[in-house]
């Protein structure tokens, strides 16, 4: 009995598998609940923002074709794995990375794309509205179009599923591509000459589709189609379908009008709940994101959860909403066909202003009293709290600090059209309001108010802060001075009268040991103990601003931090100013510091976050910047004041509004972000990973491009440090919106990591990737190619060795000869030296019994042996002969002409005692036989002993230089040609009468031709100064003037020219007794 009960136990078991199984089969796949995705394939993660109804902390960004966007619509959007996310426009796919968008080539033929989706294997398909359907995978397109089969190429949408297979959904039908991308048109389905507009696929994998004419159908399998009818026929047409991913039997639609329905599925739709969306109307799309219903309409974009329905305000998207997705981030996404994308992510700062829906105004101050926010603006009072805006707040009491009534019942009211400068509120919860030229000083206790006026004894009633010192006493600083307020009483003043020169009161703060700091507007800073003021600090003292803006004690280190026109500075105890002068940015207003000891400083252009030590240290700073690009409102009103709050919470007063931030709560956090290198290029050639995320390169690559990826879609911006380890000797740091492709070249076969590090923008966290690149070795990179190599560069070596050795010696040998050559070539250059110097006169004074004249001569050749000479000598008791030659060139052909000039030349003075016919007949003997074509320039003269005069010709020579009177001077007079240029040239004759005392000075154009280093020559100018240095010397002292001139002139140029010189000094006819 016991076994006839289990086996009847067994087939029921039995039976309930088969009939589960069954069920299974009947449903068209192996499908199982699911979490269910959008209607690009992607799982919509929970959203990390919530932008229903007053909540703060998020922004949205449009994007559109002027901000990025190629384009300023958006058909389609999903994310593919990596984290690139992908736009379909009319204007072809575009992909975006966070930073950059890109749209892709138009060769590959996708244009116009309708829809977008990725499949489980992270392939993305692209549906278009005239091409058919694209697939993408790893950089490689496939198409179908009419040409594969597809009876349309206008492309609705994409859905994969269960067991992979694909649907395609066109205006004229559905076809399926499998997993071996096998595409077939359901050709046996009732509706496949249908315009199908939609597909979604419910929670348990059943796929339901959406018409052209509003009919909703199951798809139960490839070949069979259920219709569902839809009783309310007042409801109008279908526009769009989600199955219900909390209950797999319901259904969500929406019609034409702003109603949507939620339905029940069974043979026909069975309406559970209808919803009212208004004002929006024809929805679009439908997503579940987080639990909410997201409806995406023609008009805006609204939000139903528990509550009910929410329409999203504040945005800049409400037209034409097509589609919403979360990102992995869990940014919200939509799409619009009229104004591009826009994203909705979390946000540091909060846009007060908007939140309550104000109005933009210049605010100058911010004040948390109690659970409200006080605004002071230029023309009035606004008050906040949770509900919105306080209209009244009012008044038990208002006097002045004399006693005088006022007529005020309302604080707002009294405010109201007034210009406030700063609220601040003291330890005692005080608030006092600074007005400008209205009220004067304001104090509001507990519905009290005080007025501080001119007549209560205020400098005037432009008053700009107070500031409460340590014994419950307020300074005033306004126009005129600072005032002391101490028990409802102007007890003290600081003004012009006590040495303050620039009244223009702008901030002021007591110090430890009880001074007072007053900073003016062009006066700097004015430090006053007691009633006395004991000094002024200024340019001189250490400030580039005399213009001081804000001086705020810090009790850490006892020191002040000045915010100037132009600069940060430090003040310490013993007021020695520090400018902070390597802080990147100078229009500066105010700064606040966190309990991490950063400092926010409110600027011109943003806000800076810097740690303390790096400030004081004034070394290189890099400060984490935010502007407007970064989520930030609205920027700090100049000189305004903004409250920080005990936990945090800094209310900037801006120039459009308020912008609210936590300083205290690190924003960016670097641990969820994606990075990836999708790809990389060798040489132009695209490479993407194999399947262990390894990227292999050709030994024969020489260029490698790097594409890295941060992914990151919300508004931080972090800092990405890269290297490329077994290459890179250093790190490289940027911050993620600078990341760009990284090159390099001829790198070694082996197998590198590319490292990516990230960390937020202050430094924080610390997230490492790697990614292997394998690059194979080229032949010569091989161990044995490299051994091989070794042994034949040893044997090499050894060759070279020995030839080296071989023409070495071959080399000495030789060289040995070249210095032989040149040691004889050196020696015959001496002899013919000391040959030519001997045929020169060389003992001086020559003449030494003839006390009528003195002559000294030198000859200085530019080479081994020279081309000049000079000569003298007696022709008789009373004739003296002088001569002074150049022959053209130098070197030993110039020497050898020399003295055949010079034998010629004195034999014939030798025989004719006539200057002209002794340069003629030179002249004659030269050309008869000058095969060398050379000649000579001479100057020959004969001196009349006896009476001075000399007779003399010049053959294309220099001009001599005569000294009469004391001083020397250029003697011109004509010249004749050159001795062995031309035959039977004659010679003029002239005469030089010298004087006793008188002298007459020779050389050759090697003294007036020397050059320094700027090619400039000595000339005749500088030659009669270095003569009439001493002319009154003997003629070997006017030599060594004029050589020491020349020699200073040419410094250390080297003489290419013979340098000769001859001096005669003429000291007349001997008396008989002398004789």
């Amino acid at each position: 009995m016991i076994k006839r009960c289990g086996k009847i136990i067994n087939c029921i078991l039995i039976f309930f598998v088969l009939l589960q199984l069954t069920a299974a089969v009947a449903r068209g796949n192996s499908e199982v609940p699911q979490e269910t995705l959008n209607a690009s394939g992607n799982l919509n993660v929970d959203s990390s923002v919530d932008p229903v109804g007053l909540k703060e902390g998020y922004s949205a960004v449009l994007y559109d074709s002027m901000n990025g966007l190629p384009t300023s619509e958006a058909n389609a959007i999903a994310e593919t794995e990596e984290g690139f996310i992908w736009i379909g426009s009319y204007s072809g796919l575009i992909r975006f990375d966070g930073n950059t968008f890109e749209r892709m080539d138009s060769s590959t033929g996708i244009a116009s794309v309708k829809c977008l989706y990725v499949d489980r294997e992270n392939r993305l398909w692209i549906g278009t509205n005239e091409s058919g359907v694209f697939l993408m995978e790893r950089g490689e397109f496939r198409c179908w179009d009419e040409k594969a089969g597809l009876k349309s190429t206008s492309i609705r949408s994409i859905l994969q599923r269960g067991d992979g297979l694909i649907y395609i959904a066109t205006t004229d039908g559905i076809a399926s591509v499998d997993q071996e991308m096998n595409f077939r048109v359901l050709d046996d389905l009732e509706l496949k000459d249908s315009f199908i507009h939609e597909l979604r696929k419910g929670a348990d994998g059943t796929v339901y589709g959406l018409d052209n004419s509003g009919d909703i159908f199951i798809l139960e399998n490839e070949k069979t189609v259920r219709y569902l009818q839809f009783k309310d026929k007042k409801a109008g047409r279908i526009n769009c379908i989600l199955p219900d991913p909390a209950d797999p039997g319901n259904i969500y639609m929406a019609t034409g009008d702003s109603s949507i329905y939620c339905c029940s599925v069974g043979d026909s739709l069975k309406v559970l709940k209808k919803t009212d969306i208004s004002p929006l109307s024809q929805v679009q799309q439908f997503e579940y994101i987080d639990g909410d219903l997201w409806i995406c309409t023609r008009n805006g974009i609204g939000v139903m959860d528990e509550k009910g329905f929410h329409k999203l305000e504040n945005i800049p998207m409400d037209n034409s909403i097509g589609h919403v997705m979360t990102d992995y981030e869990g940014n919200l996404w939509f799409t619009s066909t009229r104004q591009g994308v826009m994203k909705i992510v979390p946000n540091q700062f909060s846009n007060i202003f908007e939140r309550f829906k104000l109005p933009e105004a210049v605010v100058n101050s911010t004040c948390r009293y109690g659970n409200r926010l006080f605004i002071a603006t230029d023309t009035g009072l606004t008050v906040l709290d949770e509900k919105g805006v306080v209209s009244s707040i009012p008044l038990t009491k208002a006097v002045t600090a004399s006693g005088v009534p006022l007529e005020a019942a309302d604080l707002v009211e009294l405010l109201d059209g007034c210009r406030i400068r700063s609220i601040i509120q003291d330890s005692l919860g005080r608030l006092w309001i600074s007005t400008w030229r209205s009220h004067g000083l304001l104090r509001y206790d507990k519905g009290k108010l005080t007025a501080f006026t001119v007549e209560d004894g205020l400098f005037s009633d432009q008053v700009r802060i107070v500031y409460e010192c340590r014994d419950g006493s307020m300074l005033v600083a306004c126009t005129g001075g600072v005032n002391v307020i101490e028990k409802d009483r102007v007890t003290r003043s600081y003004g012009e009268q006590d040495g303050i020169t620039n009244t223009e009161v702008l901030t002021v703060a007591e110090t430890d040991k009880g001074d007072i700091l007053i900073g003016t507007d062009g006066g700097g800073i004015f430090v006053f103990r007691g009633e006395k003021m004991v000094r002024q600090i200024r340019r001189a003292q250490g400030l580039t601003s005399e213009a001081v803006m804000r001086i705020k004690p810090d009790s850490k280190d006892k020191i002040y931090w000045i915010v100037t026109g132009n600069s940060l500075a430090v003040m310490d105890e013993d007021y020695q100013i520090t400018t902070l002068n390597n802080f990147p940015y100078s229009n500066n207003f105010d700064l606040y510091e966190n309990s991490a000891g950063e400092f926010w400083i409110l600027s011109s252009n943003g806000i800076y976050v810097l740690r303390r030590e790096e400030l004081l240290r004034n070394g290189k700073m890099d400060p984490q910047h935010y502007g407007r690009s970064d989520g930030m409102p609205c920027i700090t009103t100049a000189n305004s004041y903004s409250e920080l709050t005990g936990t945090g919470d800094l209310y900037i007063a801006g120039t459009t509004g308020v912008a609210k931030v936590n300083i205290e709560k690190p924003f960016e956090n670097v641990n969820r972000l994606k990075v990836a290198v999708p790809y990389i290029d060798a040489d132009g050639v695209r490479i993407y990973p194999d399947e262990k995320g390894a990227f292999t390169v050709s030994s024969k690559a020489r260029k490698l491009t790097v594409y890295s990826y941060v992914y990151n879609y919300s508004l931080v911006n972090p800092l990405v440090t890269y290297y490329l380890e077994g290459f890179d000797q250093s790190e490289n740091t940027v911050s993620r919106s600078n990341l760009g492709p990284v090159d390099y070249t001829n790198l070694p076969g082996r197998t590198y990591r590319f490292v990516m590090e990230l960390k937020d923008s202050m430094g924080r966290g610390n997230r490492s990737f790697s990614f292997q690149i394998v690059k194979e070795k080229a032949l010569y990179e091989n161990a044995w190619f490299i051994l091989l190599t070794a042994l034949l560069a040893v044997f090499l070596v050894a060759q070279a060795v020995s030839m080296y050795f071989r023409r070495k010696m071959t080399d000495l040998e030789k060289k040995h000869r070249e210095e032989e050559e040149k040691r004889r070539i050196s020696r015959e250059l001496k002899m013919a030296s000391e040959l030519q110097e001997s045929m020169l006169p060389y003992e001086f004074p020559p003449f030494p019994l003839r006390q009528e004249f003195d002559i000294y001569a030198s000859m200085n050749p530019a080479k081994e042996v020279g081309g000049d000479f000079y000569d003298f000598y007696l022709i008789d008791d009373d004739h003296l002969c002088l001569a002074i030659a150049d022959v053209s060139g130098k070197g030993i052909p110039a020497a050898l002409f020399m003295m055949i000039s010079k034998a010629i030349l004195q034999n014939t003075a030798m025989l004719e005692n006539n200057p002209s016919e002794i340069l003629t007949m030179t002249n004659e003997a030269l050309c008869s036989n000058n095969k060398l074509e050379m000649f000579v320039t001479i100057w020959v003269g004969i001196l009349e002993i006896s009476t001075g005069i000399i007779r003399a010709a010049n053959a294309g020579h220099e001009y001599p230089a005569v000294m009469k009177d004391g001083k020397f001077t250029l003697l011109k007079g004509r010249h004749g040609l050159v001795i062995g240029g031309l035959e039977g040239i004659k010679y003029p004759e002239y005469e030089i009468r010298l004087e006793p005392g008188d002298k007459l000075f020779l050389y050759t154009d090697g003294v007036t031709e020397a050059t320094d280093s700027d090619k400039k020559l000595f000339g005749t100018e500088r030659l009669v100064d270095a003569l009439n240095i001493d002319p009154d010397a003997p003629p070997q002292q006017i030599l060594k003037n004029v050589r020491g001139a020349v020699d200073r002139f040419v410094k250390n140029e080297e003489q290419f020219d013979d340098l000769t010189m001859l001096c005669l000094e003429y000291r007349g006819p001997l008396s008989d007794s002398s004789t």
